[in-house]
């Protein structure tokens, strides 16, 4: 007996779905066996590589070329300069004399030679007013006289003295020390 239309229809249509599963499965298993292709060749290649080169990892110290050991005399020397550098010695009158009329007097103020670091020292009375800054002070020079950048009355004054100390390069800032000045406006 003939097919009718709708049973000849509904079987292209299972056809149709056959052929459709067929092809995904024909794709699948050929993407499948690519990877395990590439993978494979990928994981015997790299291990071929890897076997015969060496790899290194970090930045190691080399072999010694130039370096000396240094003498007793030289480890001395240099030593000695560190300390020197890092020393820093204060030198102020703990008394200073000051003209009221003026505002100005005797401020003795030194940076030794010894001294690796340019200074500026800056008084402070008791209530932490800025009256005084000296300015750059290199070593081996001194400051004799000054005026005072604020007015005070006469009478004996315990000022705070403050010497900040730079870096003779960069010009930054390393450290402070502080000492008392006995002041007299008169």
């Amino acid at each position: 007996m003939p097919k009718t239309l709708i049973e000849n229809h509904t079987s292209l249509e299972e056809e149709n779905k056959k052929k459709k599963k067929r092809f995904i499965w024909f794709w699948l298993i050929l993407i499948i066996l690519a990877g395990i292709a590439g993978g494979t060749f990928f994981y015997y290649h790299r291990a071929e590589h890897t076997s015969k080169s060496q790899v290194v990892s970090g930045d190691f110290l080399p072999k010694k070329k130039d370096a000396r050991d240094m003498t007793d005399a030289e480890l001395g020397k240099y030593a000695q300069k560190a300390v020197d550098d890092s020393k820093f010695e204060l030198e102020i009158n703990p008394s200073s004399i000051i003209n009221y009329d003026t505002q100005s007097g005797y401020i003795g103020i030194k940076n030794p030679k010894t001294n690796a670091y340019p200074i500026n020292v800056t008084f402070f009375t008791q209530n932490r007013k800025k009256i005084y800054s000296s300015g750059a002070i290199e070593p081996g020079q001194e400051v004799t006289n000054g005026k005072l950048t604020e007015k005070i009355q006469r009478g004996k004054y315990e000022i705070r003295a403050r010497f900040d100390i730079y870096d003779n390069k960069t010009r930054e800032k390393r450290g402070q020390q502080f000492a008392i000045v006995n002041m007299i406006v008169q």
